[in-house]
């Protein structure tokens, strides 16, 4: 066979290889998409009708560390509710007086409290004529301002009022649902914010009735502080009835989170899924809360991760509204 047929038979052979290839990659249409790698999907929402459920893959769920704990049941003494108010303390406020007659002076540099400032005891405020200089009896809040620097005052006139509102005093007003024999403490808590409540001891029978329910008052006062506690504000005292109880389940501390000014759990649903719902933390015992609402006995709860199953749901609420967007 000569070289120019060879030639030829060679080339044609070539040209149906390159159209078969071409072709061959035709049909297989473009390259696939490369799929989102197993870490972002690794927390998924299940939509419930409240709070979406998360679902962690086993990996997540690792990384977080999530330990649960079984709630128990748990029963209680039942409540009586009191209304009641705080009141004026003398034994919380002290009177800056001027010690003669003649003029309020302050020192160069310095001022004269204001009305609600808070002062400390020991902290020099002035001097009246040659007198010794005036003194800040004890450390509270001014609630009273009685003279201005560079006024003549009189002997004996009152110039500041220092009041300490930290451990407040409350008049709480008996009634006939509330036990005959007055308990040594009640829990006290502002009107409207029962998870705020502090241990109240009493201290006695108040010297005048309640001026609304005209019932019998007692005088209780705050042991823990009470920051912002200010005379009138309206109180209410929770103490034991013996003739109720209360039912419900224990819930550890380590198992609520806040958000959005309201308390949560996070409840078991399942390997690697969890459910977040809501805590009632109107009712503390120790080392948690006792909650007569959505929660079971036999529930399981996290009670370490709960903070990141937290942060993990509004990731995952974000990815999903970016892929929304999208």
């Amino acid at each position: 066979m000569s070289r120019r047929v060879l030639g030829g038979i060679t080339v044609v052979l070539l040209v149906a290889w390159l159209v078969r290839a071409f072709l061959g990659h035709r049909a297989a249409g473009p390259p696939a998409s490369p799929q989102p790698s197993a870490a972002s999907q690794s927390t998924r929402l299940a939509a419930t009708g409240g709070p979406a459920a998360i679902i962690l893959d086993s990996a997540t769920d690792r990384r977080i560390g999530i330990a649960t704990a079984v709630l128990r049941p748990l029963r209680r003494p039942g409540e009586v509710s009191l209304t009641g108010e705080i009141v004026s303390d003398p034994g919380a406020t002290a009177t800056v007086r001027a010690p003669v007659a003649g003029r309020l002076t302050i020192p160069p540099g310095t001022r004269w409290p204001a009305f609600g400032e808070r002062v400390s005891a020991g902290t020099l405020l002035g001097q009246v004529s040659d007198a010794l200089p005036l003194a800040v009896p004890r450390e509270g809040m001014v609630s009273r301002v009685l003279a201005q620097a560079g006024e003549m005052v009189q002997a004996g006139q009152a110039l500041l009022e220092i009041s300490d509102y930290r451990h407040p005093l409350a008049r709480i007003a008996w009634s006939t649902a509330a036990p005959t024999q007055v308990p040594a403490t009640v829990l006290l808590a502002p009107l409207g914010a029962r998870q705020k409540r502090t241990l109240a001891r009493l201290v006695g029978p108040a010297p005048e009735v309640d001026p609304l329910t005209r019932q019998p008052a007692f005088l209780f006062r705050a042991e823990a502080e009470w920051p912002g506690a200010r005379p009138g504000a309206p109180v209410v005292a929770s103490l034991p009835d013996p003739h109720s109880a209360l039912h419900g389940v224990f819930v550890p501390s380590e198992a609520v989170v806040q958000w959005d000014g309201l308390t949560w759990a996070f409840v078991q649903h399942g390997p690697s899924r969890y459910l977040r719902t809501p805590v009632s933390t109107e009712r503390p015992v120790p080392g948690g809360w006792l909650d007569a609402g959505e929660l079971r006995s036999g529930d399981s709860v996290v009670v370490r991760g709960a903070q990141q199953l937290l942060s993990e749901e509004f990731r995952a609420k974000i990815v999903v509204g970016e892929e929304m967007g999208e």
